[in-house]
């Protein structure tokens, strides 16, 4: 339990994997003291005694299947299974208790999908629930409204327009947050793409700058290693997990960064763990274009707070940037000028010691990827005055 809490707290550092193991040991916490409380009603339905035994046993042994999937790391399934458990309680205790318990427990069963935030379960899982709950209060409003209540089919109107209206506003949400992550990850695959090659010129130009001043790469630093290590020790045990085990994954960790991870990935020799180990590890390595290199790049190239500078602060594009036209025509000039004459390219010996030729460069300016930072306006203007950009930049 001090486990879970401390993982409730941490949320924001865990994956989605791990967010989602979560929740579904939240859910089925839940599931357990909803199952626990509820069989006490069983006295008041209307099946026979048999059901009223075989039953709980059943979605007990649902929720023991739940906590298994769980363990051995099988969480969407778990998920589902979670997510089973409770349409199949709405639908049990729908049939044989108080009719407005009942309509309660549709909402129940909505909180629950809406919970784990996956819009596909809830388009199916939901959508199903709600179809029966609106058959449901059409079959039984009588019961739910009260015999002695007036109106009471506007009254189940009313109730259905609620369920219906519940599911709705939700549907939306989801509609509406998962297009703004789309958007969001949408622009940063197509920026990633765009600025891949020009990380990987860096971290190769700052390699060879490190070798030719003989100065030691960071990943090499004992100091830096042994701050790593302890770090990674501290973390793992204030979720109470063993040191000695995180201690040797680091080693591992600062082994792969002077070693080709995709013949380690690829080498059927080797111990399946060791690849699994290499596969995941390689996206934090500082030597390559990781991912974690990725994120230290955005983090170190974020202009400082300016007010003057705030609406074309994450702008690349020239066209954007500047408003005159002679502005975007002089860095246009100058980007030119930048490609033309600075080491950006690799040569043969696969060093950082080259730069574009005329030919190249046009070839650059022309692809899709340069859209994000030149306009078609202004490639038409360069290639009707190439030969000028080549004879005086």
């Amino acid at each position: 339990m001090k486990s879970m809490i401390n993982r409730i707290r941490n949320s924001e550092f865990l994956t989605f994997n791990e967010v989602l193991r979560l929740k579904v040991g939240i859910v089925t916490i839940f599931l357990f003291i909803f199952v626990t409380l509820s069989i006490p009603l069983s006295s008041y339905n209307t099946f026979t005694k048999d059901v009223d035994i075989l039953i709980p046993i059943g979605f007990a042994l649902l929720l023991v299947l739940t906590m298994v999937l769980t363990l051995i790391n099988l969480n969407r399934w778990a998920m589902h299974l979670s997510i089973y458990t409770i349409i199949g309680l709405t639908i049990f205790y729908v049939g044989g208790t108080d009719h407005f318990y009942g309509y309660m427990l549709f909402f129940v069963t909505l909180t629950v999908i809406i919970f784990y935030q996956d819009i596909i379960t809830y388009l199916i899982y939901g959508g199903g629930i709600t179809i029966y709950g609106v058959y449901y209060i059409a079959q039984n409003g009588q019961s739910i409204v009260g015999i002695n209540s007036s109106g009471i089919e506007y009254s189940s109107l009313t109730y259905q327009a609620i369920l219906i209206g519940f599911y709705i506003v939700f549907l939306i949400q989801f509609i509406v947050s998962d297009n703004i992550y789309e958007k969001m990850n949408n622009d940063w695959v197509k920026m990633n793409k765009v600025l891949e090659k020009y990380q990987t010129f860096s971290l190769q130009y700052l390699k060879e700058h490190l070798e030719k001043n003989e100065i030691e790469p960071l990943y090499k630093n004992s100091k830096f290693q042994q701050l790593v290590s302890e770090l990674s020790v501290f973390i793992n045990e204030f979720f109470e997990e063993d040191g000695n085990k995180i201690a040797e994954v680091v080693e591992f960790y600062f082994f792969l960064h002077d070693q080709e991870i995709n013949k380690i990935v690829e080498d059927k020799e080797l111990p399946l763990i060791t690849r699994k180990y290499a596969v995941e590890l390689q996206k934090y390595l500082i030597n390559s274009r990781s991912e974690l290199v990725s994120i230290l790049f955005d983090f170190t190239t974020l202009f400082k707070g300016d007010k003057k500078f705030q609406e074309t602060r994450y702008e690349y594009s020239l066209e954007k940037l500047f408003n005159n036209k002679i502005d975007k025509i002089l860095a246009l000039s100058i980007l030119y000028k930048y490609l033309k004459t600075e080491v950006t390219q690799y040569d043969r010996w696969g060093k950082v010691a080259r730069i574009l030729t005329h030919e190249e460069i046009t070839e650059f300016l022309i692809s899709k990827e340069f859209r994000e930072f030149v306009s078609f306006e202004q490639v038409n203007f360069y290639l009707d005055n190439q030969e000028l950009f080549e004879k005086y930049l």
